[in-house]
């Protein structure tokens, strides 16, 4: 959702000649209803949030806003020129079900014409469309790739384990009937693991879904004698894109941690602060060589998708690794979400940090 926020903001300046432009919509599930995740596009500094959260109040129920009209809100022109913006105009943002806010701002006085008001309102209107057949195209994709790694790896995965299971009929020494179990129980595994693929893809995961399924795999990792330290500090419930996102980061990098780095101890931290959400999975195990990192081979195919991921939201990944210090994993995600961000501004830290 990020990135199409981004989109339909960049879209609003252009078809507007705004000098600055912002797209706004609410948080899902959010505890105060102008909670908003907002992106910008234009010169800095930014519209301040206070007045991106008054405009999409004033312009709930698809009316149209503009900065000239008589009696509109006092607040709303206060704010304004205190951001320097002279001329301003917004129309109601509605994309499944949630309702905000695009809005264009002018540094300099010319008002915004009536082409260019109906401009802004085609931009709103093709971007909730576009939301929606994109999430009709995503949701076809997953299904045919479910159905096609069933019945392509999933039917080699079944004829090893019965090919093994044939083979071992025949075998008399003890030390061959081992190599042939440590096979067919890799086999059972990987079985296992693409049933769980093939599960993720076709069901749709709430947010504590997804974070239920991190806390088993720390639980996991901490039968297995590793010490895993587990810290959330987030909005709840975070926007349904950003939620995937930040918990599937979180999710492959412990399952790094299991498989590769041989670690004695690994904390997960999710947590914000007043313009960032931020995911951290660091370990003291040994750090990943070049060829790991992503980008580079097939040993990073992992961490390239976690890289991906971030991309698609507009957020940054950064891998710290060294032999001696083990790895550091972190996925950074901007956000300007609601109050509590806000009013934790001057004091927030990094828990742990």
């Amino acid at each position: 959702m990020v990135s199409f926020l981004r989109v339909a903001a960049a879209a609003a300046r252009t078809t507007t000649g705004a000098s600055r432009a912002a797209a706004a919509l609410p948080v899902d599930g959010a505890p105060r209803a102008h909670s908003l995740i907002v992106q910008q596009e234009g010169s800095v500094p930014p519209l301040p949030a206070g007045l991106i959260r008054l405009v999409a109040r004033s312009v709930r129920g698809g009316r149209r806003l503009s900065l000239e009209d008589p009696g509109g809100p006092a607040a709303l022109a206060t704010l304004a020129a205190q951001a320097g913006a002279r001329v301003m105009a917004a129309v109601s943002l509605r994309v499944e079900g949630a309702e905000g806010c695009l809005l264009a701002a002018r540094d300099t006085g010319r008002p915004f014409s009536p082409a260019e008001l109906a401009g802004l309102e085609g931009v709103a209107q093709s971007a909730a469309l576009g939301v929606a057949e994109a999430r009709a195209l995503v949701n076809a994709d997953r299904r045919r790739f479910a159905r096609e790694l069933h019945d392509t790896f999933g039917q080699t995965l079944t004829a090893l384990v019965f090919a093994v299971d044939e083979l071992e009929r025949g075998l008399q020494s003890v030390e061959e009937r081992r190599l042939t179990s440590a096979v067919r129980s890799h086999a059972l595994k990987a079985l296992d693991d693409m049933r769980d693929v093939i599960a993720a893809v076709r069901r749709t995961e709430g947010e504590q879904e997804r974070w239920r399924r991190v806390l088993d795999l720390a639980k996991d990792l901490s039968q297995s004698g590793i010490q895993v330290r587990v810290h959330k500090d987030l909005p709840e419930p975070l926007p349904a894109g950003l939620a995937e996102c930040l918990y599937e980061v979180a999710r492959e990098a412990l399952l790094n941690v299991k498989r590769h780095a041989r670690a004695r101890n690994v904390h997960v931290l999710l947590w914000q602060d007043e313009r960032k959400l931020e995911v951290m999975v660091s370990d003291d195990g040994q750090g990943l060589r070049p060829e790991e990192l992503p980008g580079m081979g097939w040993g990073g195919f992992g961490l390239r998708m976690m890289q991906e991921r971030l991309e698609e939201v507009g957020g940054a990944f950064i891998v710290e690794s060294t032999g001696a210090r083990g790895t550091r994993v972190i996925a950074r995600i901007p956000w300007t979400g609601g109050e509590r961000s806000h009013s934790r501004a001057s004091t927030a830290r990094r828990p742990g940090g």
